[in-house]
C-alpha cells in the first residue's frame, strides 16, 4: 500500500479569504477543483493508494470540504481536522501520525500542483532510495533545494535558499512512513525552522545524518505545474482549453 500526505491546513496569503467565495483547494480550474486536478494526478501512482488529508476544520464547517474528499477518493482516505494555525506542513503531517508511522510508503505532495511526467516511473525509481524528491532546475528563492554529491545523492536540504539549481517539486518520498516521523520529530526538536515555521524539506537532513541514501529524480521544468498564485491558476487553465 503506498499512503499520500497532502497538507491542506493553513493560511494561503496569495488566495484572501476576502477576495474568493470558496477556500484553495475548491476554486475551480477549466470545470473542476484544483484539489481533483491533484487527487487524479497522484492517483496514477499506484493502483493501491490510501489519502490522508490535513485540512481545516472550518472548510469543512462552513464547505463540505471532507464530503468532497470522501467522493474524489472513493473513500479511500483518512480526513485529519486542524482548529487554528499550525507550525508549517511537519507539524501539520504529524497530526496524522497514526495514518503514516508504519512501514508503509510515504509521498507527501503539495496541495496545489500537478507534475505531468510519468509519476509511476519516477516513485519507482525514488523507490531503489531510503527517501527521494522529485526536482525540476530552477535558482529562484521561492523554492526549497537539494545539494548532491557526485555520486548524485542528496547529502543537504536547504528552504528559500539555491545551493544548487535542482528545487524540490513539492513531492517527497520515504520508502518507510516511520522514518519521516521520525525525522519529523527530531527536526522539531532541534527547531531546525525558518521564520518559525517547519518545512518538509528539513527531514532530509535528519535522514542524511542517519546515513539513508536519498535519491533525486529531475523533470523537465515545463512539466512542473504549480497553483502558488490566481495568475499561475489561469495560466494552467487557458494551457487546458487551447489543448
Amino acid at each position: 500500500m503506498l499512503n499520500i500526505m497532502i497538507p491542506m491546513a493553513g493560511e494561503n496569503k496569495f488566495f484572501p479569504e476576502g477576495e474568493f467565495v470558496y477556500p484553495k483547494p475548491l476554486i475551480e480550474i477549466n470545470g473542476e477543483m484544483m484539489i481533483q486536478h491533484v487527487i487524479e494526478n497522484l492517483q496514477k501512482i499506484d493502483d493501491d493508494v490510501v489519502f490522508t488529508f490535513v485540512v481545516n476544520n472550518s472548510d469543512c464547517a462552513k464547505f463540505h470540504l471532507d464530503n468532497t474528499l470522501n467522493l474524489l477518493t472513493d473513500g479511500k482516505c483518512n480526513i485529519v481536522k486542524v482548529t487554528g494555525e499550525t507550525k508549517g506542513a511537519i507539524c501539520s503531517c504529524l497530526l496524522g501520525i497514526d495514518n503514516i508511522d508504519n512501514n508503509d510508503q510515504l509521498i507527501i505532495a503539495n496541495m496545489d500542483q500537478v507534475i505531468n511526467a510519468d509519476l509511476r516511473d519516477c516513485v519507482k525509481k525514488l523507490s531503489q532510495f531510503d527517501a527521494g524528491v522529485i526536482a525540476f532546475e530552477s535558482t529562484h528563492p521561492r523554492w526549497s533545494y537539494v545539494r548532491q554529491d557526485e555520486n548524485n545523492m542528496v547529502v543537504e536540504t536547504a528552504e528559500k535558499r539555491p545551493i544548487s539549481k535542482s528545487a524540490i517539486a513539492g513531492f517527497y518520498y520515504f520508502k518507510h512512513g516511520k522514518d519521516f516521523v521520525k525525522a519529523a520529530m527530531r527536526t522539531i526538536e532541534k527547531d531546525a525552522s525558518l521564520n518559525g515555521m517547519f518545512y518538509t524539506s528539513a527531514t532530509l537532513n535528519e535522514l542524511v545524518l542517519d546515513n539513508k541514501n536519498i535519491g533525486l529524480v529531475h523533470i523537465e521544468n515545463k512539466d512542473y505545474v504549480t497553483f502558488y498564485t490566481p495568475r499561475k491558476v489561469k495560466e494552467y487553465e487557458s494551457r487546458l482549453i487551447c489543448n
